[in-house]
């Protein structure tokens, strides 16, 4: 989405100055809010931003370590900024590394059934600054210097989100989790040697996850990284962490975006690459060997991040992209001036009791301020810094257009049924489908809903209709909602990044991956984000199940090979994969541009299933076959087709004459 940022001048009233001369409301204002407006990315002047509605929110529950975090205490980010820090007592046997900002000791995770080998963890390690106070509605700000040292034994605070409060929250949730072998690694970062030998090697490959939750909610412990590098056949270092959510982290308006504030949660995002680029090496990482790997909407912000980049591919913080389920073309990237956005930022100020703050250049269309009063909007403090560039400059189906976006080897895919989480549950009638789409997209003609209704079948009236199996206590339409929805939110936007990527692929620029995940569980289908205990090779969340646990060894295996691949293929050396599957190809767009000025080649649309058959985690026995090479469906095609000429409706201010050239 294109948004304007705030522009911070210092401690100049302005006229946001009614609203945020208490800083604390601010933070009300989130609490109050349950986590639905648009999601946007940082810009300064002008730019988009990134927006995910009530049904476009990440069905991801982060529920690997939410339990844990729900005790946290007192944590390595609450004292980071301490002047007066105590050393901390440790066991002499922790892990320590010595960074810039002090000295941080962590714990060790024994060998055991869920670890194959002992890890190294090091968690809630600062990477920014408090953004409370104020920092708040801030740019993140770097660490200072330290020479304390501090434990980092438990995970630090997450950041406010779901509109409550929990202990385990805080503004000071920009903390980071490190995992790595134990043992291997010594105390200036490099790999040990046998005997007393202190030749350095090489250092290890590195994959940072960013979470989930639809930029309203989620934390970085969702996926499991200790047990990712457990797993991983090649040493790795592993990075999860915490980034600004819902309101905090992303506030789409005019106000924000002229103040240079927009998606404040990818800036977050960009400060821990910058931060892992400056302080892997303590850990025994490569900062010039760094997997970026992301779900939901951690793989739509990776998306946005690859074209932002492109501006200067030498200084890219990752050389490689794992995105699941997840594009910049997915769902909303609109203005910050879009109706939506304007809404929701007056509700804001509502919920945080500044609803007589008027927006001197609100849409007409937006609620207006019962207010008559001439007021300025609101402002936080701070000292006087320049706008940084906007994150997302462009709409994103332009930047793809134009080719703004790097060259670099990535696994991108989707789950089978993507929508189960977002679609009416008890849609009986073809009318309510019908009305389903037309308030998601408002702009879509009575014409694209008659395609989009002759796409997929109505179960009710069409005998030979695919969508009549629905799971018990589902209405009638569910199965076709579903199929509409996954296309038009997921499956079509994740085909069109393999698309444009692998359309601009060359020898130098490595290969792109597609996969679908089809394991089915609750509903008996594979529903949003459900690889996640998967691809993280959790056997603890697998519970045992044999099947998917070959599932896991398969998908899992290509991960971590890939991650650790100079070559950055995801296949074994000897070209084949696992689970008796044959060696997965790079991805041949069959839609359009190369494959269409040609004739049909072997490996057009070719993708691999993982866990096709499977269905222990529904309370199933059938084993599946763990991966297996498979062409793209002919819906498949149609449908991204059909929407991939509708991607304007979702972008911008919604209509279709935006797509193409469209600037700011």
């Amino acid at each position: 989405m294109c948004l304007p940022q705030l522009k911070l001048r210092g401690r100049r009233r302005t006229a946001l100055g009614p609203w945020l001369s208490a800083a604390a409301v601010l933070l009300l204002l989130w609490l109050y809010l349950s986590g639905s407006g648009p999601r946007p990315e940082p810009r300064v002047q002008t730019g988009w931003v990134v927006n995910v509605d009530k049904h476009g929110g990440s069905a991801q529950g982060a529920q690997n370590d939410k339990a844990k975090q729900a005790t946290t205490t007192t944590t390595t980010t609450e004292i980071a900024m301490a002047a007066t820090q105590k050393p901390a007592a440790a066991v002499p046997t922790d892990p320590a590394v010595v960074l810039r900002q002090g000295t941080y000791k962590g714990t060790t995770l024994l060998a055991s059934p869920r670890f194959p080998k002992a890890i190294e963890a090091f968690r809630g390690v600062p990477y920014a600054q408090d953004t409370g106070g104020e920092n708040r509605f801030r740019p993140p700000q770097p660490l200072p210097e330290s020479t304390g040292t501090f434990d980092a034994i438990e995970w630090g605070k997450i950041c406010p989100a779901e509109g409550v409060v929990r202990r385990n929250m805080s503004e000071n949730c920009l903390n980071a989790n490190i995992y790595r072998p134990a043992g291997l690694v010594d105390r200036d970062g490099y790999q040990k040697t046998e005997g007393s030998k202190k030749k350095k090697r090489p250092r290890l490959p590195v994959v940072v996850y960013v979470h989930g939750g639809g930029f309203n909610t989620g934390h970085g412990t969702e996926r499991n990284m200790a047990t990712f590098v457990a797993w991983a056949d090649a040493p790795m270092v592993a990075v999860n962490f915490n980034y600004r959510v819902g309101a905090l982290g992303f506030l789409p308006s005019d106000v924000t975006a002229r103040e240079g504030l927009l998606n404040l949660g990818l800036r977050d995002q960009q400060m821990l690459l910058e931060w892992v680029q400056a302080n892997i090496e303590a850990f025994g990482g490569d900062p010039k060997k760094v997997t970026i790997m992301g779900l939901s909407a951690g793989a739509h912000s990776i998306g946005h991040h690859i074209m932002y980049y492109s501006k200067n591919p030498a200084k890219a913080p990752f050389s490689k992209a794992i995105l699941e389920s997840g594009a910049t073309t997915a769902r909303a990237v609109f203005y910050p001036t879009h109706p939506r956005h304007l809404v929701q930022f007056r509700e804001f100020l509502i919920a945080a009791g500044a609803a007589g703050v008027r927006n001197p250049t609100s849409s007409p269309t937006c609620a207006p301020s019962r207010s008559r009063r001439s007021s300025a909007p609101p402002k936080p403090s701070g000292t006087t810094r320049t706008p940084p560039h906007p994150l997302i400059p462009d709409l994103p189906i332009n930047s793809w257009l134009a080719g703004a976006h790097l060259r670099i080897p990535l696994i991108t895919g989707y789950n089978t049924n993507e929508g189960t989480s977002f679609i009416p549950a008890k849609a009986n009638k073809a009318s309510e489908f019908r009305a389903f789409f037309q308030a998601l997209i408002p702009s879509l003609t009575q014409a694209d809903l008659d395609k989009l209704e002759a796409l997929y079948p109505d179960p009710v009236t069409t005998p030979s209709s695919p969508y009549k199996r629905v799971p018990k206590g589902m209405g009638k339409q569910w199965a076709r909602l579903d199929a509409a929805y996954s296309h038009y939110a997921y499956i079509c936007p994740v085909l069109q990044t393999a698309h444009y990527m692998s359309e601009a692929a060359d020898s130098k620029s490595g290969g792109v991956y597609v996969y679908r995940y089809a394991a089915t569980a609750a509903h008996g289908t594979a529903n949003h984000a459900d690889e996640t205990p998967v691809v993280a090779h959790d056997l603890e969340e697998l519970q045992g199940m044999k099947g998917i646990e070959e599932v896991a060894d398969a998908m899992h295996g290509r991960w971590a090979r890939f991650v650790a691949s100079v070559a950055a293929s995801p296949d074994l050396e000897d070209g084949e994969g696992d689970g008796a599957a044959a060696a997965w190809p790079r991805f041949v767009s069959p839609l359009g541009g190369k494959a269409e000025n040609k004739k049909k080649r072997d490996g057009t649309g070719r993708i691999m299933v993982f866990g096709e058959g499977n269905d222990e985690r529904g309370g199933g026995k059938q084993k599946g076959v763990p991966a297996r090479v498979v062409e793209m469906t002919e819906l498949e095609r149609e449908a991204c087709r059909f929407w991939w000429e509708r991607v304007g409706l979702s972008q911008g201010v919604g209509k279709r004459e935006e797509v193409v050239g469209a600037r700011l």
